[in-house]
């Protein structure tokens, strides 16, 4: 059940991306960004199977990064891991993920209060 989500949930990443792009452009992602959400929206093969995973597959990997490798996406965990990685310091990730959903959402309040004085000015 958790892969299915997890796997619904880079399907629709992958789309909002998209959104608003003509039918015959693509929008440029960065290669770990691609490969995470690639991974996520296939975590289950054809014939049943785990995919066998994602592998950061960053150039250089020094031994510090080799702690940061997830040798498949199984859970949220995973992936709260490899977007944690990204970070300078991963125990900063609670904090980092924290305030960027709090800004979102704020934006989304201000948007539907935008959104609803439009409306009602009609």
């Amino acid at each position: 059940m958790e892969t299915e989500v997890i796997e619904s949930l880079g399907i629709i990443i992958y789309k909002a991306l998209d959104y608003g792009l003509k039918e015959n452009e693509e929008r440029e992602l960065s290669p770990p960004l691609e490969q995470l959400i690639d991974h996520m929206a296939n975590t289950v093969e054809a014939d049943g199977s785990n995919d066998e995973g994602y592998e950061a597959a960053e150039e250089g990997l020094g031994d510090e990064d080799e702690k940061r490798k997830i040798s498949a996406i199984r859970s949220y965990r995973d992936v709260m891991k490899l977007c944690a990685a990204h970070l300078p310091t991963e125990s900063d990730a609670p904090n980092h993920y924290q305030a960027v959903c709090r800004a979102l959402f704020a934006e989304t309040m201000e948007l539907h209060t935008f959104l609803t004085k439009i409306k009602s000015a009609k």
